[in-house]
């Protein structure tokens, strides 16, 4: 398991307020972390970095986070929508990402966004 580099939600943030990607496909990457992000923290637990974000999904999932692990866990948010509506919308957006890019994993999209947008 590759470790994401840090890179904290506020710094994330403030690319994204300051528009520093090298294409619109990052800067739309970017801000659908931050979205399932906040609503991550509002249903789960807070976490600070992306790295921390990606274990937790990981420990949701149980293993690998990607398209078809995320499909799975939304179906099962599914069955009971009215108390699971906080999960099922952010494996939606997470889902989302995965049309910005032919990745199949989510860790490898954040480390890629990482490794182009590290701030000194």
């Amino acid at each position: 398991m590759t470790e994401i580099p840090l890179l904290t939600f506020d710094k994330l943030f403030e690319l994204v307020e300051e528009n520093r990607f090298e294409n619109e496909t990052d800067r739309k990457i970017a801000e659908k972390i931050l979205e399932v992000e906040n609503d991550w923290g509002d249903w789960k637990t807070s976490v600070k970095n992306l790295n921390e974000f990606i274990i937790a999904l990981e420990k949701e999932v149980s293993g690998t986070v990607t398209k078809s692990s995320l499909n799975k866990l939304l179906k099962k948010y599914n069955r009971n929508i009215a108390q699971n509506a906080w999960e099922a919308e952010t494996v939606s957006s997470l889902l989302e990402i995965f049309e910005l890019t032919k990745e199949t994993e989510l860790r490898k999209i954040f480390i890629e966004l990482t490794k182009k947008n590290r701030m000194e």
